[in-house]
């Protein structure tokens, strides 16, 4: 009774009960952690054993260089080794450059519409620089069709 006229009972200490969800919770993030920390959820794969190979394969970026000739707006254009370049710079740039070994081969990838004495000069420059083995492949300028269904050459 004095607890009541003194206002004392809510100082008195309440019963501390646990709650079950935090427990829950720390369980549900401890099992995910060991599932996917264990090799039973995430397999490390599969083993093949695969036959030996008694040469050595060299890789095609040693062999092969990749020239292309396009003709854009009327002007004839050389893109060599990630470089715009015009006849004389292309000469200049293999003199520089030094002896081809005897194994690296040149596609020369030429736009249709390229004139035979680019062409030419280009395989002359090419010999001379010292590529033995020397290929190329042609492109005809795609069709263009505009909206009214015409094409374009």
């Amino acid at each position: 009774m004095r607890l009541l006229t003194l206002n004392l009972k809510s100082e008195v200490p309440k019963a501390v009960s646990l709650n079950f969800w935090p427990f829950f919770d720390l369980c549900v993030i401890g099992l995910f952690a060991t599932l996917y920390g264990s090799n039973f959820v995430i397999a490390p794969g599969i083993s093949i054993d695969l036959p030996r190979a008694n040469h050595i394969q060299s890789s095609v970026a040693q062999r092969l260089e990749v020239m292309s000739v396009d003709e854009v707006s009327g002007e004839e254009q050389i893109y060599f080794e990630d470089r715009l370049l015009k006849l004389e710079t292309l000469e200049k740039m293999l003199r520089i450059r030094g002896e081809i070994s005897e194994n690296v081969s040149l596609l020369i990838r030429i736009d249709g519409s390229v004139s035979a004495q680019t062409f030419t000069s280009i395989l002359e420059i090419a010999e001379s620089a010292g590529y033995r083995n020397i290929q190329w492949a042609t492109e005809n300028p795609e069709m263009v069709t505009d909206l009214l269904g015409g094409g374009n050459p």
